[in-house]
């Protein structure tokens, strides 16, 4: 029903009353009019508002708050005739809100988590650079300490040769034969063998006797050998 229409129509009671928004609204029933073509009005829209309130009253203490409910002829509630939205419609809303406050927070917690990522990867970018640049600093370092391991190597690879020439006797050593002292045959390859004794160095040492082949006698000192096999004639 119009504003225009409820001019000309006289209020028959009040039915209900409630309140929104900090708002009272009744429930207005026409002269001549069903309860579905009820309207909710203001307390200011309503004249003798305090008689029909007095009968509103009467009729719930007599007939309880749902006097005026019908089957099939129910009046419109107060949220559709003003335009607010009902309590289903408000739990929607606020399930909706909720949900959209899940996932507002799910993107906040995602953005953290690709902060976090984009922090340990430059940690691990820094920690490769970082590393990088000491390997550089280390290879001069490290080319030194090789230099130094191959000196150190060669020395004692010398000093290894000048022990071993003290106290092994050979041609290679300097040394010169003083005897043969023996021949054998090895069974094996049935190669010639000789016991060389060795003379005294100009220091004093003695190097050790060895078992030489003929080759090696024959390369270094033939006119000795000769002689051994001569007198081993006789």
């Amino acid at each position: 029903m119009s504003k225009k229409k409820r001019g000309l129509y006289l209020i028959d009671e009040i039915l209900d009353y409630k309140q929104y928004n900090g708002q009272k609204y009744y429930l207005v029933k026409w002269q001549g009019y069903n309860n579905r073509d009820c309207t909710w009005e203001k307390p200011e829209k309503i004249p003798n508002l305090a008689q029909f309130l007095h009968q509103f009253e009467e009729k719930v203490k007599t007939f309880g708050s749902n006097f005026y409910h019908i089957e099939n002829d129910q009046p419109p509630q107060l949220e559709d005739f003003i335009g607010a939205p009902t309590l289903s419609k408000q739990n929607q809303y606020q399930y909706q809100s909720e949900q959209i406050n899940k996932l507002q927070n799910q993107i906040d917690e995602l953005k953290s988590e690709i902060d976090l990522m984009k922090k340990q990867q430059n940690e691990i970018v820094q920690l490769i650079q970082t590393s990088q640049q000491n390997s550089k600093c280390l290879q001069p370092s490290l080319q030194q300490d090789s230099e130094i391991i191959q000196e150190s190597s060669s020395e004692q690879s010398q000093k290894y040769t000048e022990i071993k020439s003290q106290t092994e006797g050979g041609f290679e050593f300097g040394d010169q034969l003083e005897k043969i002292g023996q021949a054998v045959q090895t069974k094996e390859k049935g190669e010639k063998m000789y016991y060389v004794l060795w003379q005294k160095r100009p220091n004093g040492i003695i190097p050790k006797n060895r078992w030489v082949n003929s080759e090696y006698l024959m390369k270094n000192d033939i006119k000795s050998l000769c002689y051994y096999l001569q007198k081993k004639l006789q």
